[in-house]
C-alpha cells in the first residue's frame, strides 16, 4: 500500500468517523429526552403539570439551543426566549411577569441568582411574579421585574442594576430587591471567562496568523474531540467532587469582604439615585461550604436573613431548584418586610 492511499484511508475513515459521531450523538439526545424524567414525582407534583408538560418546562429551563449568551460587563445571561410555554425571557424586562398591571404607579426590581430566576418553575411559579400576586391582592398597583439570573453573585447584580441605571430604567422612590447567598465567591471569576478571554486573543492578532487559530478552532470543534472533552470533563469532575466540600479561610475572607463592599457599593447608589433598595440573604443548601458561607455573611449590616425560620419546608430538586410553593413562601416573607 503506498503512502498517498494510506493517507486516503486514514482521512476518510477520521470524516466518516465525525459524521457518525454527529449523527449518533444528536440521535441519542433526541431519544433521551423524548421520554426523559426530570424530576422526581413529588417535585413534579408541586409543578401541578403533566409529565408531559413537565419534560417541556426541563426543556425550555436547561435544553435551549443556547442556555446563556454573552453579556456586556456581566460576562453573560440567559439566552432570550419569547414563545415558551413555560420559560420566557425578554431583553427589556428579564423573565415575564404575566400579571403586571398596565399602568404603574410604581416599579418593583428584582436582583439574584437562580432562585429570583425561577429555575426549574414556570414563569407564573417564581419569587417575583407570588410577590406581584400579593400586591394584586392588596390593590397594589405596582409592576414587579424579575432580573435574577443564574451564577449572579452580588457584583454581577451591582453591575447589571448600574447598567439599567445608564438606560433610564427607574423612577424615582422604585424598589429594588436583592436576594444573595451561596453564589457569593469573592472575587472568583465569571463563568466563561476564560474562555471568552482566549478566544478574544487568540482572534485579535495579525491577519497571517489567524490561520493558525482557525485551525485550532477546526480540530477543537469536531464532533470527535468535543466528545473525548465531554468523557474528560466527567472523569474529572468525578475526581473532584470531594473537593467541592472544603473552602479555605482565606477565600471565606474574601467572600465576606466582597459582600460587604457590594452592600456599601449598593447603598451609595440606591441613596444617589433616589431608590429604595432592600438586601436579603437566604442559604438553601445545607453542604459544608454553604454553611460557612452563611455562617460569615449573616450579620452584616444592611441584610435581612430569610434563611432560618421555623415554619420552613423548602422543597429543593436535584438542580437544587425551589418548588413553586416554597417560592411563594419566600416571596411572602420578603413581601411583609418590603410592603408591610
Amino acid at each position: 500500500m503506498n503512502k498517498f492511499k494510506l493517507f486516503f484511508i486514514v482521512i476518510l475513515f477520521f470524516v466518516i468517523s465525525n459524521l457518525i459521531i454527529a449523527f449518533l450523538w444528536s440521535f441519542k439526545t433526541t431519544i433521551k429526552f423524548s421520554n426523559y424524567t426530570p424530576y422526581s414525582e413529588e417535585f413534579r407534583k408541586s409543578l401541578n403539570l403533566s409529565k408531559s408538560e413537565t419534560l417541556e418546562l426541563y426543556l425550555e429551563t436547561w435544553q435551549r439551543e443556547r442556555l446563556f449568551e454573552y453579556d456586556e460587563f456581566t460576562g453573560l445571561k440567559e439566552s432570550l426566549i419569547l414563545n415558551g410555554s413555560y420559560v420566557n425571557i425578554s431583553e427589556e424586562n428579564g423573565r415575564l411577569i404575566k400579571n403586571n398591571p398596565k399602568d404603574c404607579e410604581k416599579n418593583i426590581f428584582f436582583y439574584g441568582g437562580e432562585k429570583i430566576f425561577g429555575y426549574d418553575v414556570a414563569d407564573n411559579q417564581s419569587i417575583p411574579y407570588f410577590f406581584r400576586e400579593m400586591l394584586k391582592i392588596n390593590l397594589k398597583n405596582y409592576c414587579v421585574f424579575n432580573f435574577g439570573r443564574r451564577t449572579y453573585s452580588s457584583t454581577q447584580e451591582n453591575i447589571l442594576l448600574q447598567k439599567h441605571i445608564l438606560k433610564s430604567k427607574f423612577k424615582k422612590s422604585d424598589i429594588i430587591i436583592f436576594l444573595d447567598g451561596k453564589n457569593e465567591s469573592g472575587n472568583n471569576e465569571v463563568l466563561n471567562t476564560k474562555f471568552i478571554n482566549n478566544n478574544y486573543n487568540e482572534l485579535h492578532q495579525k491577519y497571517w496568523k489567524l490561520g493558525i487559530a482557525g485551525t485550532k478552532y477546526f480540530f477543537n470543534l469536531l464532533p470527535i474531540t468535543q466528545l473525548s472533552e465531554v468523557l474528560l470533563k466527567r472523569l474529572l469532575n468525578n475526581k473532584q467532587q470531594n473537593l467541592k466540600n472544603e473552602i479555605s479561610n482565606d477565600s471565606l475572607k474574601e467572600i465576606q469582604s466582597v459582600y460587604r463592599k457590594n452592600l456599601k457599593i449598593r447603598k451609595g447608589i440606591c441613596s444617589e439615585n433616589d431608590l429604595v433598595c432592600f438586601n436579603f440573604l437566604l442559604f438553601i443548601s445545607n453542604d459544608k461550604v454553604n454553611k460557612k458561607k452563611y455562617e460569615i455573611l449573616k450579620n452584616e449590616n444592611d441584610i435581612r436573613d430569610l434563611t432560618n425560620f421555623k415554619d420552613q419546608k423548602y422543597l429543593v430538586n436535584k438542580y437544587d431548584s425551589l418548588s413553586p410553593n416554597s417560592n411563594k413562601m419566600i416571596a411572602k416573607k420578603i413581601f411583609e418586610i418590603v410592603i408591610n
